[in-house]
């Protein structure tokens, strides 16, 4: 189930990059043009700290139309990706990786990218949605991902996990740690629950997945509402320690 679900994921990506364009190009949508030129070149983080700069002044502009704010974000949200050096190579690589080796997939998703920094790309993202402009199909693709390894990063840094489920770190307090991984990043307003199925609506509206792939992208987001409801029972340590490695085994 392991293995199918890494496929399954390299399948998206694969689809992303079948036409031989950026992983994050639909995101660019169609903003102003020097924008948009400017971030089909940029390379250096000068580059795109430059460019999320940019998108910003637009989107806080008073006289910049709801359309414009919109694209505005998308930029930012690739600007900030890009930034981070998340690339449709490394991740195809890393999965391909985690295939030979048989990982678990948490620890295939899991990237070096600041927790943050993919928090506001999902934001952002979020943020075109609310103002009209809910992407295209791959764009939601992209907000499946990114959400993804949201949900990916914020386990793995409170939990080392084997490709069999196990927790291998030295886990002092099972309570403590459910506690730190209910809200990813440095925010308190969304819990790990609503990347996870901030996820499931970016892959659902890309129309990229069948009903079967469908039904396995939720059977995730059921482990992260186990973890969520375990973090919020009065189960004894050994209990939580039993019930979170069943949950890990589930991914």
């Amino acid at each position: 189930m392991i293995t199918q679900k890494i496929i399954l994921i390299l399948f998206f990506l694969t689809t992303l990059t079948s036409c031989g364009t950026n992983i994050f190009q639909g995101l660019a949508g169609e903003p102003e043009k020097s924008l948009l030129e400017s971030i089909e070149d940029a390379s250096t983080t000068e580059d795109y700290n430059l460019l999320i700069e940019e998108a910003d002044s637009i989107i806080n502009s008073n006289s910049a139309t709801n359309e414009e704010k919109a694209e505005a974000h998308l930029i930012k949200a690739e600007a900030i990706l890009g930034k981070s050096g998340v690339t449709a190579i490394d991740i195809m690589g890393d999965l391909a990786s985690g295939i030979t080796n048989g990982n678990n997939p948490i620890n295939t998703l899991e990237t070096t990218t600041d927790i943050n920094d993919l928090i506001t790309a999902s934001e952002s993202i979020t943020a075109a949605s609310t103002l009209g402009n809910p992407g295209d199909e791959n764009q939601n693709l992209m907000k499946g991902i990114v959400n993804t390894m949201i949900v990916m990063n914020t386990i793995t840094e409170e939990f080392s996990i084997d490709e069999d489920g196990n927790v291998e770190n030295n886990v002092s307090s099972y309570s403590t740690s459910l506690d730190n991984i209910m809200y990813p990043g440095d925010q308190t307003d969304y819990d790990i629950l609503h990347y996870s199925e901030e996820a499931i609506g970016g892959f659902t509206n890309s129309n990229a997945l069948t009903n079967e792939q469908n039904q396995e992208i939720q059977s995730i987001s059921d482990q992260i509402e186990l973890l969520k409801n375990l973090n919020e029972s009065g189960d004894s340590e050994s209990e939580k320690e039993n019930q979170i490695t069943s949950i890990f085994q589930g991914f």
